[in-house]
C-alpha cells in the first residue's frame, strides 16, 4: 500500500505539490505532551491475548506474472505465509483466481490495481477505457504512478475500475476475502479512500484500513507520503468493519542474509496489535529481470519466508499469525459484527418488570429505564426467559458497592434450585465483582469460579458492557468489548437467565439487555 513515485516519472515538486493539496497542517487530537490513555488495539478487540503481535504475511502482486504466482502458491499451500492479493488487471490473474477456487480455505483478496508501472510491462483497466478516461494514459495503459491517476480520474472512475475487478473474480466463481490497494493509490485523495470503504462495505469485504485514531500512527503515515488529513481520519473512523492497527513491508537489503536480518529488526521493532506486513515474492526469471530491477528483493522475497532460521524466530518471538478469514470471523463475535443484527431481542422494556421473577431477599424496581437490584437484607436474584442451551446476552452494568462489598453477576443456563427457590442459581453465571481475585468476567459455577478472566476492566459505579456467547461446551466472556474469559465445560445445558444481588448495602443497575439464541 504504499505511496510510490518513480524517479524517472513525475518529478518531485509535482509530487509535493500534491501531497499538500490534502495533508492538513495538524491531525486532530495530536498532542505529544497530553497523557495517553492505553488504547485498546484491533488484534485485542478480536479476541487475541493482550500484548501480543499479531501478524499478516500478505504477500502482494498476484496475478502480475506466472513467476509470482508460483512463489506466491508454493507459500500458501505450505502455510508459510497467511495471505495475497490479485492484480485483476494483469495477465496471469485469471491463473490465480482460479488457483483461488481451488482452494477455498485460503486468505486470497484483489490487490485493486489503478496503475501500471513498469517501463514496458504494461496494462490497461478491466472496465471499457472509454467509461474511465481518467484513468487511462497517452499509451491507453494505466498510469505509472499514483500522481497521474489523482490529476486525472474522477472518484467515480475509480470506483467504476474497483467493482469491475471485484466482480470480475466473483463471475468467475470466487468471491475475495479482502481488498486492498496497489501502490496505495485508493488513499491518494479523501473521495477515493470514500469510495474504497464504500465498496467495502456494500460487498461485505473487508479493506485494509489502518486506525488511525492514535495520533502517533496518523502521523507515522502522514510523514511516509500518505494523504491523511481530517476527512480520511473521520472517514477510518466511520469505517464500520475491522482495522489494523499497523501496516508495514519488508525491508530491502544488499544481500540475503541482511534481508533476514532487517525483517527480525523489523518484526522486534513493531507494538502488539495486529499488523499486516506486505512483500512481493516471485521465482527468478528472464521475465522477472525485464520487467523490474528489484528482481532480487523479490527472488529473496520468495524463499525467505520458508527459511527454518527465520521460522524459528518467529515461534521464539511467539508470533501469532492470522488472516482475514479468522479476521472476519473473529470480528462477527464482537459487538461491531453483530451490532446491526435484527434477531437480537429486549429481555427488559425498561418500564417495569413484567417478565421477570424476583427470588431472595433482594428488592428490584425500574428507575429512569433501568433495572435496580438493592441488597439490604440479605441475597436475591431476578429471573427472566426463554429458556435455552446456544445462546447470546448482553448488556451494559453498574456495580454500587456503598462500604458492602459489591458482588453480582449475570447468570444463563440457569434454574432456581429445586430445594430452595431463593437460593443461588444452578447454572452458569458471569461474574461482576471488582474487589476479588475471581472479579468480573470469570466465569463461576455455583460457589466455584470456574473460567479465569484473564484482567479486570472495571470500578465500583461506572458502566461496562458484558456479552456472554454459550455455544455447545464453549463459552466465552466480554467485558468492555474484550474477550476475557473462554473455558470449556458441559455440566449445565439449558436454561434461563438472572441477575443477582448479593451482599447488604449494594446496588447493582443493568439495562439495554438483550438475547439472542444461537442455532
Amino acid at each position: 500500500m504504499k505511496f510510490s513515485v518513480r524517479k524517472n516519472s513525475l518529478s518531485g515538486l509535482l509530487t509535493v505539490f500534491l501531497l499538500s493539496l490534502f495533508i492538513s497542517p495538524s491531525v486532530k487530537g495530536q498532542d505529544k505532551n497530553a497523557p495517553e490513555d492505553k488504547k485498546v488495539t484491533w488484534a485485542e478487540k478480536l479476541g487475541f491475548p493482550a500484548g501480543k503481535k499479531v501478524i499478516i504475511l500478505h504477500a502482494d502482486d498476484a496475478g502480475m506474472s506466472e513467476g509470482a504466482n508460483i512463489a506466491i502458491a508454493h507459500y500458501l499451500e505450505n502455510k508459510y505465509i497467511q495471505s495475497t492479493a490479485i492484480m485483476a488487471p494483469c495477465p496471469a490473474a485469471d491463473e490465480f483466481i482460479q488457483w483461488a477456487i481451488d482452494h477455498p480455505d485460503t486468505d486470497v483478496g484483489m490487490h485493486l490495481t489503478l496503475t501500471s508501472e513498469w517501463k514496458t510491462y504494461r496494462w490497461g483497466p478491466v472496465s471499457d477505457p472509454a467509461e474511465v478516461p481518467g484513468l487511462i494514459d497517452p499509451d491507453g495503459m494505466l498510469w505509472h504512478e499514483v500522481p497521474g491517476v489523482v490529476f486525472h480520474a474522477t472518484a467515480d472512475e475509480v470506483e467504476k475500475e474497483i467493482r469491475a475487478q471485484i466482480d470480475k473474480a466473483i463471475s468467475m466463481g470466487y468471491k475475495p476475502n479482502h481488498i486492498d490497494t496497489h501502490m496505495g493509490t485508493l488513499y491518494g485523495h479523501p473521495a477515493y479512500v470514500e469510495r474504497f470503504f464504500k465498496v467495502a462495505v456494500e460487498y461485505g469485504i473487508p479493506a485494509n484500513a489502518i486506525d488511525l485514531s492514535d495520533p502517533l500512527v496518523a502521523d507515522k503515515f502522514k510523514k511516509q507520503g500518505y494523504p491523511i488529513n481530517d476527512d480520511v481520519i473521520k472517514l477510518m473512523e466511520q469505517y464500520p468493519l475491522p482495522k489494523l492497527d499497523n501496516f508495514t513491508s519488508a525491508p530491502n537489503a544488499k544481500s540475503y542474509v541482511e534481508k533476514i536480518e532487517n525483517f527480525k529488526t523489523l518484526i522486534k521493532s513493531l507494538s502488539a496489535g495486529l499488523t499486516e506486513i506486505i512483500f512481493h515474492p516471485s521465482v527468478e526469471s528472464e521475465e522477472l529481470k525485464s520487467i523490474t530491477n528489484s528482481w532480487q528483493q523479490r527472488v529473496w522475497e520468495a524463499r525467505m519466508f520458508s527459511d527454518p532460521d527465520l521460522i524459528s524466530f518467529f515461534e521464539e518471538e511467539e508470533i501469532i499469525f492470522t488472516n482475514w478469514i479468522e479476521i472476519m470471523e473473529r470480528f462477527a463475535d464482537t459487538e461491531g459484527g453483530s451490532a446491526g443484527n435484527s434477531d437480537w431481542i429486549s429481555l427488559f422494556n425498561g418500564e417495569n418488570l413484567d417478565g421477570w421473577k424476583v427470588r431472595g431477599k433482594a428488592n428490584w424496581s425500574v428507575k429512569d429505564g433501568v433495572l435496580l437490584g438493592r441488597s439490604e437484607k440479605g441475597t436475591g436474584h431476578i429471573y427472566t426467559g426463554p429458556e435455552l442451551s446456544d445462546l447470546e446476552v448482553k448488556g451494559m452494568f453498574r456495580l454500587g458497592d456503598q462500604g458492602g462489598g459489591g458482588n453480582s453477576g449475570l447468570y444463563f443456563r440457569a434454574n432456581p434450585p429445586e430445594d430452595n427457590p431463593d437460593g443461588y442459581p444452578v447454572g452458569y453465571e458471569a461474574q461482576i465483582c471488582h474487589n476479588q481475585d475471581a472479579h468480573t468476567g470469570w466465569l463461576w459455577k455455583p460457589g466455584t469460579p470456574t473460567g479465569k478472566a484473564e484482567k479486570l476492566l472495571t470500578k465500583d459505579d461506572e458502566w461496562f458492557s458484558m456479552r456472554v456467547k454459550a455455544k455447545g461446551s464453549l463459552i466465552q466472556i466480554w467485558v468492555n468489548e474484550q474477550l476475557v474469559m473462554s473455558h470449556e465445560d458441559t455440566e449445565y445445558k439449558k436454561g434461563y437467565f438472572a441477575i443477582q444481588c448479593h451482599n447488604p448495602g449494594m446496588t447493582i443497575e443493568a439495562k439495554e439487555l438483550y438475547y439472542r439464541e444461537l442455532n
